[in-house]
């Protein structure tokens, strides 16, 4: 029934007597889907009001071109307003699954074959984005090889758009672009390549090997000094002169190698940034040798993912390697004079940081002595390799609060690879008082996949392992699941377990299956 019928079939709440202007501009304000669904549930009525004009356009995720779907919300001004996310990843991406308008397209007017050419694609893309006036996010990833369009014009033009936006936030680009920006040396002010003039963000996300090349450190510098409230940023390691950047309120740091190239020097600016920011609560670096940096650095430090040489680094002030003399102004001679004995220098005091989050890619018995944590704060530990499986058991007795645990399928001893048993995995994980969450697949490869007793395992777990409720489970492919997990619910003493939706955000530096 027509929503004008609706309105005169009877009584109706005050907010649905609203002139339809009204409201149309109240369910614009609303941002989360759920709460459009919750909304759509009450009665027919307020389901034709929100489905499909507002729950089909809030988030866009795209894989493939679709010229269609860009031409729709180009031709559409009054739904694409409504998107506040836009996700594009190429077709081999496997972080969530697609997402995008498909009730309202038009088939005469948005199907034309024309849309399907590229510059019309591009001009479509443009125009929808330039019309999302309340877009914050945007990711814009195509990590296969190639150039992010055919034609670098093609990238200005849809990064000028954005770069337009009144409340754009959150940018992630991954992929080879700026591969044609004119050096730092050609333009010393940053002005030709149209992302260098992004301004006010909050998170910031940059991978590829364009965003390592020192001819656009300059251009780097002046794009983060523009954004004094960024609170997540991830970069090249390369990142020449990231030392030089102050971003006060940054919480979340991710330095990745891109380009294979890095000196101690580099390592050493990366620990002057990280001893003068000390609000990064969330950590990814793995150095390639063991940094030396003071003992007091990092004192809210709460997530970290790294590797042994960075715990070592944390564990003990006096080892690693420094570069004397790093940014320092060369020495000149001056005459002789009688040496002054110098005054002692006081050291920080050692710090144990509240570590919530850790995801290392080796752990031995050392670990178990850390003295940069404090063991009773940790709640979630990802390893990569385990040397001994012994190991395991000393870890859950020596860190009692592990609610998230992630572990390899086999371990490593001396010389030799060896799978991990059901027997062992059904003796250790209960040791685990209070997990609630088991990642990875040596449950099913204990079991070679077999569906039927990865069923009994998950019998025994739920009794030995009071408060799990949730494990990664496999696709018919017999690989990990991107999307699904396996989801545990207990209700009354009855314990069932389904195959449930993973949520995950773009901007998790941590990238775990939460």
């Amino acid at each position: 029934m027509p929503i004008f019928f609706m309105k005169q079939s009877g009584n109706l709440p005050c907010i649905l007597r609203l002139p339809d202007e009204i409201l149309e501009e109240i369910f614009s304000e609303l941002d989360q889907h759920v709460d459009l669904v919750a909304f759509g549930l009450a009665s027919r009525m307020c389901s034709a009001l929100v489905a499909p004009h507002h729950t089909q356009y809030r988030i866009l995720r795209v894989c493939r071109t679709l010229p269609n779907v860009w031409a729709h919300l180009a031709r559409r001004s009054d739904l694409a307003r409504n998107i506040r996310e836009v996700h594009i990843y190429d077709e081999k991406s496997k972080w969530t699954p697609e997402r995008y308008p498909s009730t309202l397209v038009d088939v005469i007017l948005d199907r034309r074959l024309e849309n399907a050419e590229e510059s019309v694609r591009i001009g479509n893309i443009c125009k929808a984005l330039g019309q999302m006036r309340r877009l914050h996010t945007l990711t814009w990833s195509r990590n296969n090889g190639h150039r992010p369009t055919s034609h670098p014009m093609h990238e200005n033009a849809i990064l000028t758009v954005l770069s337009q936006l009144p409340h754009l936030k959150n940018i992630n680009l991954n992929g080879k672009f700026a591969m044609h920006a004119l050096s730092s040396a050609r333009d010393p002010e940053s002005l030709t390549y149209p992302a260098w003039r992004l301004s006010n963000l909050k998170s910031l996300s940059l991978q590829g090997d364009s965003w390592a090349k020192k001819e656009n450190s300059k251009h780097l510098l002046h794009l983060l000094r523009k954004s004094q409230n960024l609170e997540c940023l991830e970069v090249p390691m390369e990142f020449h002169d990231l030392a030089e950047c102050q971003l006060p309120k940054l919480r979340k740091l991710k330095l990745v190698m891109e380009a294979g190239i890095a000196s101690m020097a580099i390592i050493r600016s990366r620990t002057v940034f990280l001893e003068n920011h000390p609000s990064i609560e969330e950590l990814v670096w793995a150095p390639f040798g063991t940094p030396r940096i003071a003992p007091d650095a990092l004192p809210n430090l709460k997530c970290l993912q790294t590797n042994n040489q960075l715990l070592t680094a944390l564990s003990d002030a006096d080892v690693g390697i420094t570069c004397v003399g790093l940014m320092s102004p060369p020495s000149t001679p001056v005459a002789a004079v009688t040496p002054v004995p110098d005054e002692p220098t006081p050291v920080p005091p050692r710090i144990l940081r509240p570590i919530e989050s850790l995801n290392v890619d080796c752990l031995d018995r050392t670990f178990l002595e850390a003295k940069f944590l404090r063991p009773e704060v940790l709640r979630a530990l990802q390893v990569s390799v385990i040397s001994d499986f012994s190991i395991i058991k000393d870890i859950a007795e020596t860190f009692p609060n592990i609610e998230w645990l992630s572990l390899p399928t086999i371990h490593k001893p001396v010389d030799s690879v060896t799978m991990i048993t059901k027997e062992q995995w059904l003796d250790v994980l209960p040791r685990f008082e209070k997990l609630q969450v088991f990642r990875g697949l040596g449950l099913w490869q204990s079991v070679r996949n077999d569906r039927e007793k990865m069923h009994d395992i998950i019998l025994d777990l739920v009794q030995t392992c009071p408060q799990l409720r949730a494990l990664d489970r496999v696709n018919k492919q017999n690989v990990l699941d991107p999307y699904n997990e396996i989801a545990i619910t207990r209700d009354s003493g009855h314990i069932d377990y389904s195959v449930k939706a993973l949520r995950r955000s773009s901007f998790d530096i941590m990238q775990q299956r939460v």
